[in-house]
Formats: structure tokens, C-alpha cells, sequence
């Protein structure tokens, strides 16, 4: 293309390889597992029965589910100090209606990076890790900000 007089000529630069949006990264990674925004692994399509059963009864504020989920002596650490189970899951979880929604699994699904909201801290980005017996039940959990 010639430069029209008194305009300077353009320069294109060489064509760069496309690099994919991180949203479709994130929808790639997915596998059909994520819900519409990209990110959000589905409760449904967790991969650990009892972990996609602790997520289901965290969000719908299912105490009596919640318990049944875990194991004769449970216990739980957030952010590296173990804490009293009972108090913690009511006051992080209960009684500041908790919410979890996950956005990458590993470990077989008993490791979870979240997004994790109650009233009382707000929303912030957790790591959730889990030890499930034979009998499926949840004998320790993990948590803290990731």
C-alpha cells in the first residue's frame, strides 16, 4: 500500500501467534465441568463423592447433612492451626451462611482451590484439602486462604 501524500507510510508489525484468552484457558480446562462463566466447577461435577456432598451441604446451609458427612472424631486446621470443630464450622460456616465455589481440583477432588464467602469475612480465594476414610467419610479437613 503506497502512503497518500502528507501522511506518513505504516508499518505492520509480523504477525504473533494468538494466545488464547484466559477465559478460554479456563473453559478448556473445564472439560464441560464448569458453569457458564468459565470458571466455577459445577457442585455436581466434582469428582470425590464426599467432597461434592461438603460443598452441596455448606452451600445449602444443611448443618444436619453437613455432620453426617463426617467421621467419629473429625478434625479441621485453617490456615495451619487446628481448630475446634464445632465452634469453627459454626461460626465460619453456619451461622455466617459459609459459600463455596470452585474453581480447580486436584488430588482426585479432595484438594479444591474456592472462592469462599461467608457474612462475616467476605469472599476470599481458600484452599480446601481433604482426608476421606474407606467408609467415605471425612476425617479431616483443611483450609486457609490460597
Amino acid at each position: 500500500m503506497r502512503p497518500r501524500p502528507g501522511f506518513p507510510a505504516l508499518t505492520v508489525a509480523p504477525s504473533l501467534p494468538a494466545v488464547p484468552s484466559a477465559a478460554a484457558v479456563r473453559v478448556a480446562g473445564c472439560r464441560g465441568r464448569c458453569d457458564a462463566d468459565g470458571m466455577t466447577i459445577q457442585t455436581a461435577k466434582l469428582r470425590d463423592p464426599a467432597v461434592r456432598a461438603f460443598v452441596t451441604a455448606v452451600n445449602a446451609h444443611d448443618r444436619e447433612g453437613f455432620m453426617a458427612l463426617l467421621a467419629p472424631g473429625a478434625t479441621m486446621a485453617d490456615d495451619g492451626s487446628d481448630r475446634d470443630l464445632a465452634a469453627w464450622i459454626d461460626e465460619e460456616i453456619f451461622s455466617s451462611h459459609g459459600h463455596m465455589e470452585v474453581d480447580n481440583e486436584s488430588a482426585g477432588g479432595r484438594a479444591l482451590i474456592a472462592r469462599y464467602r461467608n457474612d462475616t469475612w467476605g469472599e476470599m480465594r481458600t484452599r480446601w484439602r481433604f482426608t476421606v476414610e474407606d467408609d467415605g467419610r471425612i476425617s479431616r479437613f483443611e483450609t486457609g486462604q490460597a
